[in-house]
Formats: structure tokens, C-alpha cells, sequence
């Protein structure tokens, strides 16, 4: 009788130590193939941020067991999201009741820029999934240009962008997404 608890206890304590194994190469799975796309990423592109990368990629849970494929679509979709936020923050800032012309213009151009964004984004999103990775990529591009020419609208007038972390956030996240992207054909 006394044998029977003690196979079991020895069972028991051999799956906990497979199952820990096996968690264990997952987590390192996720962890390699997200730091490794991101290394790949900062080292090809001076753009990039690998802490940024990561901590994006790493953000999504689906990203643990993807491939490279899969980052890019999730790279694409954590951008959109970006700009989508974004436009809606644009939107909130042009109720404020005094502003000048010229910052009302210029947040009325990055509204139009993010909105570009979006649809460019989404659409790429779509072609990535067609396996059209380079008409994907032109897409992206358009994406990645649109930060900037936000953030440039306010500095041609002299006026401090109220944007500054949210045209970084995008910029980050498009630059990620083409680099994944470029990878993949």
C-alpha cells in the first residue's frame, strides 16, 4: 500500500519537472525569437530602438509563439493602434477653445497624417497576410513618413509640438514594423 503513493509521488514530481522544462524553453522561445527579430532590427537600421522593440513586441501575447511573419503583423497592428490613438488625442486637443490658426492647422495635418497612417497600416496588415510583402512594405513606409511630417508642421511655425511622444511612439513602431517586414521577401 505504502508503494503505491510513493509511484505516484515519483510521477508527480517527474511531470512537475518536464512541465517546468517545457515552460521553461517557451519562455526562452518567446524571449529568443522576440530579442533576436529586435537585434536583427536595431542593428539594421539605426533607427530602430531595440528596448523599444522588445518591450512592444513583448507587450502582445500572440508574439510568444510566432514567427517572423507573425511579428510583422503584430508589429503592424500595435502601429495602427498607435496612430489610431493618436488621431483620437488630436482630436481632443483641437476643442480646446484658444488656439491659434496656425497650431490648429498644424494638428488638423497630423490628424490627416495619422488617419493616412491608419489606412496605409491596415492595409498592410493585409497584404503581409497575402504574402504581397513587397507592396506591404511601400505601405509601411507611407506610415513611417507621417511622425515626422506631424511633427515638422510644428516646428516650420516655431510652435512646441504637443505630439512629441506619440510621433516617436509611431515612428518606432512603422520603422519596427518595415524592418520585420523587409525580412520576410
Amino acid at each position: 500500500m505504502t508503494r503505491v503513493p510513493s509511484v505516484f509521488l515519483f510521477l508527480l514530481l517527474l511531470f512537475l519537472i518536464v512541465l517546468h522544462r517545457s515552460m521553461a524553453a517557451a519562455h526562452h522561445h518567446h524571449h529568443s525569437i522576440v530579442s533576436e527579430t529586435c537585434k536583427h532590427s536595431a542593428s539594421g537600421d539605426p533607427n530602430v530602438n531595440y528596448t523599444f522593440c522588445v518591450e512592444s513586441l513583448q507587450s502582445v501575447p500572440k508574439s510568444k509563439h510566432a514567427d517572423l511573419r507573425g511579428l510583422a503583423i503584430i508589429s503592424v497592428k500595435l502601429a495602427k493602434a498607435d496612430a489610431k490613438h493618436t488621431k483620437s488625442r488630436v482630436k481632443t486637443l483641437l476643442k480646446a477653445k484658444k488656439m491659434s490658426r496656425y497650431r490648429k492647422s498644424c494638428l488638423q495635418t497630423c490628424r490627416e497624417l495619422y488617419s493616412d497612417a491608419m489606412a496605409s497600416l491596415r492595409d498592410s496588415v493585409k497584404l503581409i497576410e497575402a504574402g504581397r510583402y513587397g507592396d506591404a512594405n511601400v505601405y509601411i513606409s507611407s506610415a513611417v513618413d507621417a511622425p515626422g511630417e506631424c511633427e515638422d508642421s510644428f516646428k516650420e511655425g516655431s510652435i512646441k509640438s504637443p505630439l512629441v511622444k506619440e510621433n516617436y511612439d509611431l515612428f518606432q513602431l512603422a520603422v519596427i514594423s518595415l524592418s520585420i517586414a523587409s525580412r520576410l521577401g
